[in-house]
Formats: structure tokens, sequence, C-alpha cells
């Protein structure tokens, strides 16, 4: 691929297919390559009239949209650096994130404007109307842009904040593009064809595969609101035509759980984000006559580092690493797993203001995921758990994922989390909470578990969420359960301890 960032790509479709449908909103607002060129180029103009130098950070702060989507591809291309804010982040987390970077301007939603502290009022445009906005951009003249250095900032990407304040991952034009070419080997994706953005732009997820991937085939992205359009996502499939997608394992749980018999041309959905039960994939596979791949990756590594594909999927794993990173597995001896440590030209370029974290996590060029996993025999990444999420019971190591797994599988649980509290025989003792119908039998469950795990790894207690005086298991806007949250919340809780 001789594209260096995004803008080489919009431009050489432009070229190449002006009058080819590349965006298309729900209500059916389309953009050609034609419009998309020409947006950037008059984009360029409106930050050069604002005095938004190249390398500038513009934060950005939408639900999925036509707009949103724009942006993305628009900022970067003119070489100032994308910086999306989830809206649903509170307003510490905002203010946070703003004081930290100190952008040089703000583009958001006008819904979100009480988020933002006054003192950044000069520097926020406030969108009520997205036609409007639109509109106002296309008034300006076209100014070319320069196809810049490709170790030029692309985009800086905030982790969920699980782990406390978030941290803010520097991703440069050449991190991205080599991604994206590795993902596009490794799939084999046809030409002209419909992408469904259901996971959202202002993370990785939504950026690569039903975003980047479209721009680079000549397919067509269809975003859609993240939070509404998982009820609505069987007659989006339909009505559009759809034949990817990309998704969390929240949602094809929920979409088999909820399952009734549908039509539909999917070719395959992606999903990453979490360890999928292989029992799911393989019953979502049949019911839906879907192909649900299932790939693994982090913002650190810019997207997916290894993914299983058309021809090698169910495989209980991750998939295959991608050709343009290497991965090998960190371990003690006599240990099956270890840490999984990535290295290629995807990895990201640092932690923004946070230099002594970048050494701690990228050691002589290779990235530390702090994530669990192995090599099966076929050469497959089987991920474990986080290596942070294991604790030790009676000498035994515990993953919190692998029970999770199972106890999500049986009748009445949405989902669950396990933990461990103090115990003073055992140092730890395992527990369960878990959202879904109140009435379940208990010793029903842990008999359904005792055939799948350990007993040493069966929780010794178990409670529904209301029980604990919680309306919800805390969760970060993908889906991900915040467990540092909630460990700390469960500490406090007298019912628990």
């Amino acid at each position: 691929m001789k594209e260096r960032n995004i803008l080489d790509l919009i431009k050489s479709r432009f070229e190449k297919e002006p009058k080819h449908i590349f965006l298309e909103d729900i209500e059916g607002q389309k953009f050609t390559f034609f419009d998309l060129y020409k947006f950037v180029l008059k984009l360029n103009n409106y930050f050069t009239k604002k005095n938004i130098k190249t390398q500038d950070k513009v934060v950005v702060v939408f639900e999925n949209s036509l707009l949103l989507s724009l942006l993305f591809l628009g900022i970067t291309s003119t070489q100032r650096i994308f910086v999306p804010i989830n809206p649903s982040s509170g307003k510490e987390e905002f203010n946070y994130i703003l004081e930290k970077l100190k952008p040089s301007l703000i583009i958001t939603e006008d819904i979100y404007k009480k988020k933002i502290k006054k003192k950044f009022d000069k520097k926020t445009i406030k969108i009520k109307n997205h036609k409007n906005f639109l509109d106002q951009i296309y008034e300006y003249k076209d100014k070319t842009v320069k196809s810049k250095n490709k170790k030029n900032i692309s985009e800086i990407l905030f982790t969920s904040g699980s782990t406390g304040k978030p941290k803010a991952i520097i991703l440069t034009h050449d991190s991205i593009m080599n991604n994206l070419l590795g993902i596009y080997k490794q799939i084999k994706f046809k030409k002209n064809k419909n992408y469904l953005v259901v996971t959202p732009v202002y993370h990785n997820n939504g950026q690569f595969i039903p975003t980047l991937i479209p721009l680079l085939t000549y397919g067509r992205s269809i975003p859609t609101n993240s939070l509404t359009s998982i009820d609505n996502f069987w007659n989006l499939i339909k009505s559009k035509s759809i034949d990817y997608s990309s998704v969390m394992v929240t949602h094809i749980n929920y979409l088999y759980y909820h399952r009734k018999p549908t039509k539909n041309n999917l070719e395959a959905l992606f999903c990453g984000g979490a360890k999928l039960d292989d029992k799911i994939q393989k019953k979502f596979n049949k019911f839906f006559k879907v192909k649900v791949l299932t790939n693994y990756g982090l913002t650190e590594s810019s997207s997916i580092v290894a993914s299983e594909t058309l021809k090698n999927f169910n495989t209980g794993s991750a998939g295959k690493p991608l050709f343009n990173n290497d991965i090998k597995i960190k371990k003690k001896i006599n240990e099956k797993y270890g840490e999984i440590l990535i290295k290629g030209k995807n990895i990201f370029k640092n932690y923004y203001g946070e230099a002594s974290l970048t050494k701690e996590k990228i050691r002589n060029g290779w990235f530390h995921s702090g994530d669990l996993g192995y090599f099966d025999k076929k050469k497959n990444l089987v991920i474990k758990d986080r290596i942070d999420n294991m604790f030790v019971v009676s000498g035994e190591n515990i993953y919190p994922n692998e029970i999770e797994n199972y106890a999500n599988n049986y009748p009445g649980i949405k989902i669950s989390f396990v933990a461990g509290i103090k115990d003073k025989i055992t140092s730890k003792k395992i527990i369960m909470i878990y959202e879904g119908k109140k009435k379940i039998f208990k010793d029903k469950l842990l008999e359904f578990l005792s055939k799948k795990i350990s007993r040493f790894k069966l929780p010794k207690k178990i409670w529904h969420i209301s029980e604990l005086n919680y309306s919800a298991i805390p969760k970060a806007p993908n889906g991900k359960i915040l467990r540092k949250k909630f460990n700390k919340l469960l500490f406090s809780n007298k019912l628990v301890n």
C-alpha cells in the first residue's frame, strides 16, 4: 500500500471513483469520495482561518454520526490531531482531559456544553444542528493539504479510565496505516461491501474495520448511534444490506440471548474487547448463519493485532497474529500462561506527558500488554485474563474471566463479575455478583459450574447485584466491566466483607 496516511487514501479514492458513495447515515444522507475530499479541503481552510495549525489538537465530542465520521477523517487528513472524548464521560474526566492536553479547539454537540468549564468557552464550538455546521464548512474555499511526514501524530485516544485517571495514547499516521494494512491482509476484504458502524468512532474499534477498511476497499460506511443501534440491529442489517460490522462481546451475548429468526446477508461480525465464550460463538454462527470472528487488540497497538479469518474461525482463540506485528508470550518456567508482548510499527508512540509509564510499558521495542495468554498447538493466540485481575486462593492462580465466561452461559445470568476478597485461611475467597434474573437457584449454578471448572475455583458467595444495593455492575461505554471501580465499591460494602 503506497498511501502514507488517511489523506492519501481519500485523495486516491477521489481521483479513481469520485462518484462512489462512501458515507451514508441511517436517514439516507450520503457522501461520495468527491464530497469527502472536498470536505477535507474546506475543513483545512476552516482551521486555517481559525488559526488552528498543523499538529494542533482538536477535541471532538459526539456520539456516532455521519458528522463524527467526517471529523475523524477530516481532522486527521488536515494533519491536525483528532482527540475524541466519550460523551458519556463525567464532568471531572472531561476537564481532566482538557486541562492535560490544552487543545486549540473543541467541537462538541451542544447538549454536552455543561460538562466543559467556562474557561474553555473561547475555544469551544457548540453544534446544535449537524447539517448547518456542514453547510458552514462548505462555504469556505478549498485549501490544498500537503501530505506530511507519516511520523506526525494522527490522534490521541483515551482509555476508559477504569484504572484511575485516563491515559492519553498517541497514535501516528504510520502506526494507523500499518495496522490498517495488517487487518486488510489478514481478513482479505472484498471491494464494494457495506459496513455498519455500531461501536463508537471515539474508540479504535469503530475506526478501523467499519470506517477505514471501506475507505481502503471502496466500500460504504454507515455510522449509527452506538447507544441505540443494538436494539435495531437486525433491521439496520437488512435495510442497509450490511455485509460486515464490528461489535463487542456484550453485543454478541445480547443478540444471542434475545435471538429470533432473521434473514440477513451478513458475511461476518468482528468481535473484540473481551474473550467471547466459544460455545456462544458457535451457537450464534449456527442460529443466525453468520460468522463471528474474534480478535484481540489494544488502543496501544492502534487496533487489532490478531484475528480469526473467514476461513479460520470458531477456534476458541483470537486467531493468528497479523503479519505486521510480532507477538510473544513472556512466561515463567512450567507455567502455561504468560504476559502478551507485541512489537511492530503499529505500536503507539507514547503516553502523552507520561514518559516513565511509556518506558515501563515499552521495553526493548516490546509493548507489555498486561494481558495473559498463550499460543495453542495451531499457533492461535488464546487470551486468558489481565495480569492485574488474577488473584491467588490457597496457592492457586484464579482468573476471573474463566469463571465469568461459564457463568454468563447459565440461564438467567446476563453478566457476571468474579473477585477475590480477604480470607484468613485461604488468603482470598472467591465471590460472584451477577445481573439478570433475581431468583436463580445458586446451588444449581454451582452444580453447573462444577462441571466446567475445578472445585477450588467455585465461588463461595453469590449475590444478585440488587442484593448489594447496587442497580448495575459498573461498565465502560464499550461494555467492559470497570473492575477496579467495582472492587473498590465491594471493599467498602459491609454486605460483602
